[in-house]
C-alpha cells in the first residue's frame, strides 16, 4: 500500500499541479519522519512489546487513509491535506526498522539471518511490484478515492495479523535509562565499526542519490514515454519484480562470507542503473533499465538489514536498527534536490545529476572503507 499510495498520489499531484517538486514533496513528507524520530524509535522498541507497536502504526495509518478516502469521494482533498497525512503514515512507517525487521532477524535466529532478511526482502519486493501496478490501473479507474480505499483495508489487515503475532516479550532494557543515553550508547557502538559506519554511509548516498528517482517515474511516465496510468504503474513496479528474482537469488544461494560483496555490488549496480535511465527516451528500454537496477536493490536491501543485525549486539539491535532508520531517512534531501532540479532542467537532466553524484560518491565510499570489499 505504501507504494500504491506513492503511485497514485504522485500522479495525482502532478496532473493537478503540473509540478515536479510537489510531486517530491509528497515523497518528502512520507520520509521525512524516519529521519526525524528514527533514532528514538530504536530505544523506545526495547523497552515496549514489538508486537503492541506493530498494531499501534497500522491502526493509526488505517484511519489517516480512510480519512484521505473519504475526503477524495466528496471532493474536497486539498494537496495540504495529502502533506499531512502522508507525513502521518510516514511517521508509522519508522516502526519497520526497529520493530518489524528487527523482529524478522530475531525471529529468523543468527544462523538464517541472511536468509530470513532476504526472504522479507523479496516479499517487499513483490509489493514494490505489484503495488505501482496497481495504483496506476486503480487510480486509472477508481480515481484516487479508489486507490485509498483499498489501501484502508489492506491497513486494516495488517492490524489483524499483528495481532496474531504470539511471542514472549522481554523488554531488553530494564533500567531506567534516558532514551538519549541509549541512543549515545547505540552511537558509541558506531564509531568502533568501520563496517558498520560503511554500511550506513552507502545507505545515506543511495537514499539521497539513488532511491529520489522514484518520485520521478509519474513525470518521466507523463513528459518523457507519455503513456497512460497503467503503463506508468508497470513502469515503476519493474525494479520491484528485479528486486524480487534478486532477493530470492539472494536467500537461497548467498553464503554469509558473500554479505559485504553482495552488498557493495547491489549498490553499484542500483546506482548505475538509475544513471542509465536518465539517459534513454524509450518505454520498454527504461523498464529493461529498472529490472535490472532491481536485481542490485535486491542485493543492497537484503545485506543492508543483515549486516546490521549481525554486527550488532543483541541488546542493541533495535537502536542501531533504528540509527538506519535515520539514515534512510535522509532521501528527502535528494527528493528535494531532485524536485528542484527537475522543475528548472527537466526530470531526465536532473535525474543525471544526482545519480552521477552518487555513483562518484559511492565509490569514493568503497575506496576509503575497504570492510566493504571483504
Amino acid at each position: 500500500m505504501r507504494w500504491l499510495e506513492t503511485l497514485a498520489i504522485g500522479i495525482f499531484v502532478y496532473e493537478v499541479t503540473t509540478s515536479a517538486l510537489l510531486v517530491a514533496l509528497m515523497t518528502i513528507a512520507r520520509q521525512l519522519p524516519l529521519a526525524l524520530f528514527g533514532s528514538f524509535i530504536g530505544p523506545f522498541a526495547e523497552r515496549f512489546n514489538r508486537k503492541h507497536l506493530l498494531v499501534l502504526g497500522s491502526t493509526v495509518m488505517t484511519v489517516s487513509v480512510s480519512c484521505l478516502a473519504v475526503s477524495a469521494y466528496f471532493s474536497f482533498l486539498e494537496i495540504w491535506h495529502i502533506a499531512i497525512l502522508v507525513f502521518i503514515n510516514g511517521t508509522c512507517w519508522t516502526l519497520d526498522y526497529p520493530v518489524r525487521r528487527t523482529l524478522v532477524g530475531e525471529f529468523s535466529g543468527p544462523e538464517k539471518m541472511g536468509a530470513g532478511i532476504s526472504l522479507d526482502s523479496a516479499t517487499t519486493n513483490v509489493t514494490r511490484m505489484l503495488g505501482p501496478f496497481l495504483g496506476g490501473v486503480t487510480y486509472g479507474f477508481l480515481g484516487l478515492e479508489g486507490a485509498f480505499i483499498i489501501s484502508a483495508v489492506s491497513h486494516f489487515i495488517c492490524i489483524c495479523i499483528a495481532c496474531s503475532l504470539v511471542f514472549e516479550f522481554q523488554p531488553l532494557n530494564q533500567k531506567a535509562e534516558s532514551y538519549f543515553l541509549l541512543l549515545k550508547e547505540g552511537l558509541s557502538i558506531v564509531k568502533k565499526s568501520p563496517q558498520l559506519i560503511g554500511v550506513y554511509l552507502v545507505t545515506v548516498i543511495l537514499n539521497i542519490c539513488g532511491f529520489p528517482y522514484a518520485s520521478m517515474v509519474p513525470v518521466l511516465g507523463r513528459d518523457v514515454y507519455k503513456v497512460e496510468p497503467a503503463l506508468i504503474g508497470i513502469l515503476s513496479a519493474a525494479e520491484g519484480a528485479g528486486a524480487f528474482v534478486g532477493a530470492l537469488v539472494v536467500a537461497f544461494l548467498i553464503r554469509p562470507s558473500w554479505f559485504n560483496k553482495v552488498y557493495t555490488i547491489g549498490a553499484l549496480t542500483f546506482i548505475s542503473g538509475i544513471f542509465c535511465l536518465s539517459l534513454v527516451d524509450k518505454y520498454f528500454l527504461g523498464i529493461s533499465i529498472l529490472w535490472v537496477a532491481g536485481l542490485g536493490m535486491a542485493g543492497f536491501g537484503a545485506m543492508q538489514s543483515t549486516l546490521v543485525l549481525t554486527l550488532a549486539p543483541k541488546n542493541a539491535r533495535s537502536r542501531l536498527m533504528g540509527v538506519l532508520s535515520v539514515c534512510i531517512g535522509c532521501a528527502p534531501i535528494g527528493l528535494l534536490n531532485l524536485g528542484l532540479l527537475a522543475d528548472l532542467f527537466g526530470a531526465q537532466i536532473a535525474l543525471t545529476i544526482i545519480s552521477s553524484a552518487g555513483l562518484a560518491t559511492l565509490l569514493l565510499t568503497i575506496t576509503i572503507i575497504p570492510q566493504l570489499r571483504r
